[in-house]
This record gives C-alpha cells, sequence and structure tokens, in this order.
C-alpha cells in the first residue's frame, strides 16, 4: 500500500490567483467605451480568436485570455504585456469571432493607451526613431543588391523628406523622442 503525504498550507495551483485588489473595472469600461470595444463584453472565452491566431502558441498570454484579462480590469498586466505589440493585425481572430469581439482593433486600443502610459517596448521606439531618420524601415544599402535587380543605383524620384516632417507631428515622433 502507498504512502501519502498530508501537504499543509496552500494547494499548488496551475495559474496564479488574482489579486481582486489590484484590478481596475475603469480600465475594462475605457476599452468598452472606445469605438472597437462596444462587443467586449459579449466576449463568453470561447478561444475562437486564439486559434484563429497564427502566433498564439508562442504568446504566454492568448488572445482569449488578453480580452478576459481587460473584462476583469487587469490593466498593469494588459498594457506590460509584449502580444499586444507583437499581433500580426492579420485579422483572423477578429473575421471568426461569433461574438463580433473587434479582437485586433482592441488590441490597437491597448497600444494606444500603453503609449499614453510610457509602456512602450524599446525596439518599437527603436522602429519608430529608424523611421524618423530615415523616412522608411528597409534601405537598400548596397548598390549590387538594385544591380542584380537590374535597376538603377538609386531609386529615382524618391524623397522621404515630407514623410519625416510628417512622423515628426505625430505620436511616432514623440515616442521616439523627437517632439
Amino acid at each position: 500500500m502507498a504512502e501519502t503525504k498530508d501537504k499543509a498550507g496552500v494547494p499548488d495551483t496551475l495559474i496564479e490567483p488574482i489579486e481582486m485588489s489590484s484590478l481596475d473595472s475603469s480600465f475594462r469600461d475605457a476599452i468598452h467605451s472606445m469605438p472597437n470595444g462596444e462587443e467586449l463584453s459579449a466576449c463568453f472565452a470561447c478561444s475562437t480568436c486564439t486559434a484563429a491566431c497564427p502566433i498564439a502558441n508562442q504568446w504566454d498570454h492568448k488572445p482569449h485570455q488578453l480580452i478576459r484579462m481587460i473584462i476583469l480590469g487587469m490593466r498593469d498586466e494588459v498594457l506590460s504585456s509584449s502580444e499586444i505589440w507583437e499581433c500580426l493585425t492579420c485579422f483572423q481572430c477578429q473575421e471568426r469571432c461569433p461574438q463580433n469581439v473587434r479582437v485586433t482593433d482592441i488590441f490597437f486600443d491597448c497600444k494606444n493607451l500603453a503609449a499614453e502610459a510610457g509602456k512602450v517596448p524599446s525596439s518599437i521606439v527603436g522602429l519608430g526613431k529608424e523611421l524618423l531618420g530615415k523616412g522608411q524601415l528597409y534601405q537598400v544599402t548596397a548598390d549590387w543588391e538594385r544591380e542584380d535587380l537590374e535597376l538603377e543605383p538609386e531609386v529615382p524620384g524618391l524623397s522621404t523628406d515630407a514623410v519625416k516632417l510628417i512622423l515628426k507631428s505625430t505620436r511616432t515622433g514623440k515616442l521616439a523622442g523627437d517632439e
């Protein structure tokens, strides 16, 4: 007969319990009041969005979990999550949602709130700085690359000055420290 040990104390759980005092219902209300958040409360965590997401298996928090976290009012956890920035914006989650929850759009709203709170990952800020400095994210840096494609060494008529000027007056300019 096998011996059993009585464990004293708190039982092991699969997830950490949520500290109820840290929940912020105004976060849920803020998202719900945005044009994309009208159907937020219709989510019943069916996981269809997660099943549709091509990168959900790489995330710690799946799309349906992030939506549930928003509904619960877990502002800090959502706005600090890397997942809202890693979203591919393929809209598959949103298109397949049986309750018409605008998942991708809600993630955009969360990014905006995170930016206002200064919670933008340094990699995103770096992209913003590069975009402001060059006017484009990818530059052909070697003449041979264009030669291999039988193109002129320089892109004819390419000027990124207007793009850089416009970006300086946007949130990108503000985030990249070019106010």
